[in-house]
């Protein structure tokens, strides 16, 4: 399992930076529990740092809480926040730094931020406190985090292959995961247990599940069935046209990295590997990428990247973009 956060009650700064949401809740959720252990009660207070100067920040940390309570002082998009300017058109990052050598023993000041740059303010809060980088969770670690997160907080039993499956179609984001299994659980109430015949019943395709709908078409080379499965995916099941783009665009990107990989002399399965390709598709890819140069799907590839971007600027239409990029596809294909 990724590293946790080891916090103490004496750290008066601390950072806490990356993408995973969820764990940034729950580690702020962990540390206020581990202040107000120490000083009972704390007196929360959140700042955009996108909006909020530095006067207000330093101002809040230095105020006495009206019932003496120690205060949490919480800024979020730190990054954005350290990079504006004070009225004496210094950095907020170097105010910071200055703050963090002595700040004061009545707040504790958590700067949270999705991107950081390191630099002289870590050291310093480094010396009292804690800068610590979240860490996604490995596909293996996400899926045991379910099974774990969905009987202590949901109160049902969450299948192995269930588990499994759910993380296969949802990905690794904790936030979305949790979503779901809130979903799953009132859904197999009053029963206890989620299986994975309830994760497929209940959670959407992915983002490679709804892509293979038209990819596998298109492979078979048949631009009849290809424009009348894109008319469904477009007007019937209300697909985004920049998802079929990506499939699109996404199917030739493999077929021209198979063909290079095989003239580069590597074996099937280690392109299958590399290149995920599992199933027949994979097996039609690979068959392709064989009976294809290089070169020749190389330049599919490019013509379908090109055609992506004047769907994106404008100077072609999204819908006609795509029927005329499948149309090219089958063509490649069928030839």
């Amino acid at each position: 399992m990724a590293k946790q956060p080891t916090f103490k009650p004496t750290m008066r700064m601390v950072i806490i930076h990356g993408k995973e949401p969820f764990l940034m809740s729950r580690y702020t959720s962990d540390f206020e529990d581990i202040l107000a252990m120490q000083f009972g009660e704390v007196d929360r207070v959140f700042f955009d740092g996108a909006s909020v100067d530095l006067a207000t920040v330093l101002d809040e940390v230095r105020t006495f809480d009206l019932l003496m309570r120690h205060k949490l002082v919480v800024v979020d998009n730190a990054d954005a926040f350290l990079v504006a300017k004070d009225s004496g058109k210094k950095s907020n990052r170097q105010a910071m730094e200055r703050y963090a050598k002595a700040p004061v023993e009545s707040a504790t000041l958590l700067l949270r931020a999705t991107t950081w740059r390191p630099g002289k303010l870590d050291k310093e809060v480094a010396k009292n406190g804690i800068v610590f980088k979240l860490q996604n969770l490995s596909e293996h670690d996400t899926v045991r985090w379910c099974i774990g997160r969905c009987g202590k907080e949901h109160g049902c039993t969450l299948d192995p292959q269930a588990a499994q499956h759910l993380v296969q179609r949802i990905g690794v984001s904790l936030t979305r995961l949790d979503a779901e299994l809130g979903k799953l659980s009132a859904k197999v109430a009053p029963t206890t247990e989620i299986t994975k015949a309830d994760v497929v019943e209940m959670v959407g395709l992915s983002r490679e599940e709804q892509a293979w709908e038209i990819q596998s078409i298109l492979l078979s080379g048949n631009s009849g069935a290809a424009m009348e499965k894109l008319g469904e995916l477009l007007d019937i099941s209300r697909q985004p046209r920049e998802l079929l783009m990506w499939s699109v665009v996404d199917l030739t990107k493999r077929l021209s990295a198979a063909a290079s990989m095989l003239q580069g002399g590597s074996s099937p399965s280690e392109i299958r590997s590399s290149l995920k390709l599992f199933g027949d598709g994979g097996n039609r890819i690979l068959t392709l990428a064989k009976q294809r140069t290089p070169s020749q799907l190389a330049n599919l590839y490019t013509e379908a990247v090109a055609v992506d971007a004047r769907t994106r600027s404008g100077m072609l239409d999204g819908r006609r973009g795509l029927e005329l990029l499948s149309m090219r596809v089958c063509r490649e294909i069928k030839n």
